[in-house]
């Protein structure tokens, strides 16, 4: 059976993650079958008329962009005769997030403002794990399970409802959503009895891979996440986490049209 656009990005996210419990947490090659499966979607949603530079397609090269401040190599290009006109940054956080989350924030911005003032069109995607965990090197543990709250989220509420004029660290079109990755509970098994990690490789491929491997991924439900958010943010989460229509957005302003018609 043919799979849907949902269906072939989460195939992606689960290669994606099982690379990154298998080779190692900071390698690029854990976000190759993400970008690779959204650039083949955009593809084949844009038509021949355009080219799309990524990892996983062409030449396997990301594009590199003449920003107004510095040289950005950008995720996933879409060209048209040759010149960039749209892109999309992705970040997919799977550990350690509430000690980053501001950086994130601060780095999205500042990528967002280098690229949209050279006049490309830009969006953000932003996976998160629902139940993030706080690996602790120095100790060899995983010590805590982080959710993330509705202050952390704040920050992209306030952004993305911000209508002033000349907004260019704004990006013109978002996706945020949390998935499960169906390790969840054997890593909170591992906190509870203080479980020493000699070779964190060695553990994900005997412990978690198989649990990825049989659970698979999943998006969660805005209305299904544990983490007590306000039904304003309920609403925003749900107005960004459909995956379908965010790509179906990003493909019309891409070709010119405007958002939501």
């Amino acid at each position: 059976m043919k799979m849907n656009i949902k269906e072939k990005f989460i195939k992606s996210l689960k290669e994606g993650y099982i690379k990154y419990l298998t080779i190692h947490a900071r390698s690029y090659e854990k976000i190759v079958p993400m970008h690779k499966c959204i650039a083949q979607i955009l593809k084949e949603k844009l038509g021949s008329e355009y080219t799309i530079k990524s990892m996983g397609v062409g030449d396997n090269n990301e594009f590199k962009f003449e920003g107004k401040y510095y040289e950005k190599d950008l995720d996933i290009t879409i060209l048209k005769d040759g010149k960039p006109i749209s892109a999309l940054g992705f970040k997919f956080v799977t550990s350690n997030y509430k000690q980053n989350s501001n950086n994130y924030f601060e780095n999205m911005l500042g990528e967002t403002a280098n690229v949209k003032r050279n006049d490309l069109l830009y969006g953000q995607i932003l996976i998160l794990k629902e139940k993030m965990p706080y690996y602790s090197s120095d100790k060899k543990q995983y010590t805590k399970i982080e959710k993330i709250n509705e202050k952390n989220l704040k920050k992209y509420f306030k952004l993305v409802t911000d209508n002033a004029e000349n907004l260019y660290h704004k990006p013109d079109i978002m996706f945020i959503a949390f998935i499960k990755t169906g390790d969840e509970e054997r890593i909170v098994k591992a906190i509870e009895d203080e479980e020493v990690i000699q070779n964190k490789k060695e553990f994900n491929v005997n412990n978690l891979l198989p649990l990825v491997e049989n659970n698979g991924i999943t998006f969660i439900d805005p209305d299904d996440l544990e983490e007590n958010f306000s039904d304003e943010m309920i609403d925003f989460l749900k107005k960004y986490s459909n995956f379908e229509k965010f790509i179906d957005a990003f493909v019309n302003l891409t070709k010119g049209k405007t958002y939501g018609k």
